[in-house]
């Protein structure tokens, strides 16, 4: 199944999770005129935190997951990732795939999964370091689209 690329705008993206980047009407936390406005863009509590780093080469997905315990943060390093999400992985209509172009952040319990649309792609990964991982095998193979 070759999955459609959708733009990645927060309006098509948050049902999933957000675009980690001020929105039009939230003010910073702090700001120094002329130097510095300090958003923040997503907060949860918890036991703590881990930064991975994702080097991915693989062209196609057989499976998604999620994790229920913890929100999951994704941020483009090099190359081109695709997110492959959906609200109901059963339903293999409402698997859409956003290019990773700018920090996301997955809420708690998004099904998700990646797949390189360059020859290798890197990402920065945040999560709490008690993440649950809970995986759905997918009714069909879903691959790259040619670009």
């Amino acid at each position: 199944m070759e999955i459609k690329i959708v733009g990645l705008r927060e309006d098509l993206f948050s049902p999933y999770g957000r675009i980690l980047e001020p929105l039009g009407n939230e003010s910073p936390e702090v700001a120094e005129q002329d130097n510095f406005d300090f958003y923040v863009t997503f907060k949860e509590f918890s036991q703590g935190w881990q930064i991975g780093y994702l080097i991915n080469v693989s062209k196609k997905l057989k499976q998604l997951e999620r994790h229920p315990n913890t929100a999951e943060v994704f941020s483009p390093v090099t190359g081109d990732t695709l997110l492959v999400v959906s609200e109901n992985p059963e339903d293999l209509q409402t698997i859409k795939g956003f290019k990773l172009e700018k920090s996301i952040v997955f809420y708690r319990g998004v099904w998700h999964g990646v797949i390189s649309l360059s020859e290798k792609s890197e990402v920065l990964i945040v999560e709490s370091p008690d993440v649950i991982d809970e995986f759905f095998q997918l009714q069909k193979t879903v691959v790259a689209p040619e670009l």
